[in-house]
């Protein structure tokens, strides 16, 4: 899946935080490096296809991008405060699900 943030065009790369959330990075698809950490750890513990979305500081702008590029769906599930920010919870596409079970079988292997 491809996102454009900021002016980086990126692939999204699934992990897992060690409490077992999802986590999302996002890759520049040139040269491979890190662009950004999409997605934040908070105290939820979420079902694999929630993920919770930092959108402040330098990731400002990273939920309309997961949105536009149908990463996340766009009805806020949750918002928890965290500070002096709010982290959004958001439910992942259909397609977005596709690729993070591709990520989770290959884990296994």
């Amino acid at each position: 899946m491809n996102v454009k943030f900021k002016n980086y065009n990126c692939n999204i790369m699934f992990g897992q935080y060690g409490n077992g959330n999802t986590a999302i990075q996002l890759i520049d698809e040139k040269d491979g490096y890190p662009v950004a950490v999409a997605t934040v750890n908070g105290l939820h513990k979420c079902p694999n296809d929630i993920v919770g979305i930092k959108d402040w500081s330098e990731n400002e702008g990273m939920m309309d991008a997961l949105i536009q590029a149908h990463v996340i769906e766009n009805e806020l599930l949750l918002m928890e405060r965290t500070g002096f920010v709010y982290i959004g919870y958001y439910k992942l596409t259909d397609q977005a699900l596709k690729l993070l079970k591709e990520f989770k079988v290959g884990q296994q292997t």
